[in-house]
């Protein structure tokens, strides 16, 4: 992995010096935020690396929603670990909102709606943390009751952050974090991000990282002919029967 400071320095190469400035802006903030902003499109992929073991969330008795990692960007399941009469199902938003204005009682059915949604947030506060929304809102508080397997997200790198801190990505995806992060500091001088983008997600750094992920097949050679299991263990090649 590398680290902070590397990637740092990357940047100085790629533009030549420090990336020009906005008003304000301090050379360290600017850095910080090339990283950052390179760091978010790295994300943007369903990466096997984002995915985490699962996280045991406990219930809160007549609460209608549990706190989640502060990671979490997108679930990839939930569970039920407990014996308490309910199977868990994910549902947009607008559906359990829906369940809740008409007040459908569906604990007889032993089904538990949740979905993922944040707290709408103050005028010029931090975005707030993702949370698990539940229908109907569980009557007894249970430790542990759930778990969540999820992506994570990216997490934004203070501009003070030690030089040590490490890029938290797998040794096959540094160069292709590395050339993001030029790409994002020199479009601060010239403008030229989507096409830099493009020649990177178009070349054989994104495709070998993407295929050492697991998100794409690797080539195997050429196809073979179909073939059948026959008698024993022997393996009979299937030919088309001649009508003469």
């Amino acid at each position: 992995m590398p680290t902070f400071a590397q990637v740092k320095r990357h940047v100085l190469l790629a533009v030549g010096g420090y990336p020009s400035l906005a008003a304000g802006q301090t050379n360290a903030e600017r850095l910080a935020e090339v990283v950052n902003q390179a760091g978010q499109y790295l994300f943007q992929r369903p990466w096997r690396f984002r995915e985490r073991t699962s996280a045991f969330i406990s219930l809160v008795a007549s609460q209608d929603y549990v706190s989640l990692p502060s990671d979490v960007e997108e679930i990839i399941s939930l569970i039920n670990r407990e014996n308490i009469g309910f199977n868990i199902e994910l549902v947009t938003p607008d559906h359990l909102q829906n369940l809740r204005e008409i007040s459908i009682d569906s604990g007889g059915h032993g089904v538990t709606y949740a979905c993922l949604s944040r707290v709408a947030n103050a005028a010029g506060s931090a975005l707030n943390p993702a949370r698990l929304e539940l229908f109907p809102t569980p009557t007894a508080a249970a430790t542990d009751a759930l778990a969540v397997r999820y992506r994570a997200g990216w997490v934004e790198i203070a501009s003070g952050a030690a030089d040590s801190y490490e890029i938290p990505i797998p040794k096959y995806c540094d160069s292709l974090f590395i050339q993001y992060c030029r790409a994002f500091g020199m479009a601060y001088e010239d403008e030229g991000l989507s096409q830099r983008l493009v020649e990177i997600d178009a070349g054989p750094i994104l495709a070998g990282a993407l295929t050492k992920d697991g998100i794409l097949q690797r080539d195997i050679g050429r196809l073979r002919p179909s073939y059948e299991i026959g008698y024993g263990v022997s393996i009979i090649p299937r030919f088309t029967q001649n009508p003469s």
